[in-house]
């Protein structure tokens, strides 16, 4: 359950908007709940095959997340000490990385639901919080926070409290710390290569 969970996290997530704008959690909640709609109906679509909904996924990624952005977040401070042409060459490797995983990972449902339980303002920020499901009977809460007042992009999610860019901000940290950013680069190209 837990990789589907991070992987519906991260399709209705990740996407920054430039301007600082007020916050608007009525707003926000409508566009939590209509993307997590659209993604699910797509994963429980048993007339779509697996092939076929990774594609859609990834195209719903595509367009509602930015990748600049989580990219840079996720690198921290290694970020700022690479040079112009890693910069490029790490955001080239991590976009296909983040699509094909989490994708490939959305594409197992077994039957989760969520309720939308509550949205307030964080900043200029909002933050919705959903109650997913599981048809054992597991709950788990996840908050996201999102900027915009009507151009709705998320900025972060939290699952029971954790931060799932800040967990990938750590991994990827200590692989730069072992193995330099062009060694992060290369993992992400052979993972991307092994799911095809």
């Amino acid at each position: 359950m837990k990789q589907f969970l991070s992987s519906l996290l991260l399709a209705v997530t990740l996407t920054v908007s430039q301007a600082a704008v007020a916050a608007n959690p009525a707003g926000a909640k409508s566009f939590v709940d209509t993307l997590a709609t659209q993604v699910l109906a797509l994963v429980k679509d048993e007339g779509v095959s697996a092939s076929d909904k990774k594609t859609k996924i990834e195209s719903i990624f595509s367009d509602k997340v930015d990748i600049d952005f989580v990219a840079k977040f996720v690198l921290g401070k290694h970020w700022r000490n690479a040079t112009p042409a890693q910069q490029t060459s790490y955001v080239g490797a991590y976009k296909p990385f983040i699509l094909k995983n989490y994708a490939a990972k959305l594409t197992k449902y077994s039957g989760q639901t969520y309720t939308l339980k509550n949205a307030r303002a964080d900043g200029d920020a909002s933050v919705v919080t959903m109650e997913i499901n599981d048809p054992n009977g597991q709950k788990v809460n996840v908050d996201y926070k999102i900027k915009g007042d009507s151009n709705f992009k998320i900025i972060d999610i939290a699952v029971e409290g954790v931060s799932l860019l800040t967990t990938q901000r750590s991994e990827f940290n200590g692989i730069v710390e072992r193995k330099g950013l062009d060694g992060l680069i290369d993992a992400l190209t052979k993972q991307v290569a092994a799911k095809g």
